[in-house]
């Protein structure tokens, strides 16, 4: 009895060009834009919460020249304020680097 060859199944692989053009499409442009949107929001509240921080440290200074009151960097409150003010403007500073 003769053997009967088996015929191979043949399954073409899909077809990847279109995912290959996807994968090369440059999307420098819309990457910009969402970081230029996102950049404005962040900054709209930063400045919102900069703008009453500041008012209240010239005030305070203002108080503190006055009245000649000594400031003392031992004082928790002052370092802890002086140090939110420092992170504000650091990334306020940031926002306006990724605006460019």
């Amino acid at each position: 009895m003769p053997k009967q060859k088996k015929k191979e199944m043949v399954v073409e692989a899909p077809a990847f060009g279109n995912r290959e053009l996807e994968l090369l499409k440059d999307t420098t442009g819309v990457e910009t834009l969402d970081v230029f949107k996102a950049a404005e929001k962040i900054g709209r509240a930063l400045s919102l919460l900069m703008i009453p921080a500041g008012a209240l440290f010239s005030l305070l200074s203002l108080y503190g020249i006055l009245v000649s009151m000594e400031f003392s960097f031992t004082d928790p409150l002052a370092i802890g304020a002086l140090g939110f003010l420092g992170a504000i403007n650091i990334f306020c500073g940031l926002i306006l680097l990724a605006r460019k």
